[in-house]
């Protein structure tokens, strides 16, 4: 006995589908497998600042002046940020060779840009297995 056109329609579909999938995983994991074997340099490091001299937040906002040792050196540096209290550590990011006036950032979620790659390959190879696992368990609950 031959197929019927039913059966030959699934199979075209889970065969596009399935491409389509393999396309969609290449092209999520391509950026990712091209920027490991790059080496990158560091431009900031993480430190600890101290908060001598507190701002209001507000439209007009420069934000918080803190000491910060680099180097050994102990340096005064705006924060990007406002309303610490005076004496309060914070975490900061300080660029690796300072010069001129010294602005310093909190520390980041995600270290590198690797990582955040990372992080949405993860997502969309996620959500794409779902949607495969959804797709293949409806073509199950049609028999």
């Amino acid at each position: 006995m031959g197929s019927t056109r039913g059966e030959a329609s699934v199979a075209s579909i889970l065969l596009v589908l399935g491409f389509l999938g393999v396309v969609v995983a290449g092209v999520t994991v391509w950026p990712l497998v091209a920027a490991s074997g790059q080496q990158r340099e560091v431009v900031e490091r993480e430190a600890t600042a101290v908060v001598v001299e507190p701002r209001p937040c507000g439209a007009r906002a420069a934000g918080d002046v803190v000491e910060v040792r680099i180097d050994g050196q102990i340096r005064r540096a705006t924060f990007d940020g406002c309303g610490h209290t005076r004496g309060q550590r914070l975490q900061v990011m300080v660029p690796t060779r300072p010069s001129g006036e010294l602005r310093v950032g909190p520390v980041k979620d995600q270290a590198t840009e690797l990582e955040a790659l990372a992080w949405r390959t993860n997502i969309v190879l996620a959500t794409l297995a779902a949607v495969a696992g959804g797709g293949f368990g409806l073509l199950l609950g049609r028999r």
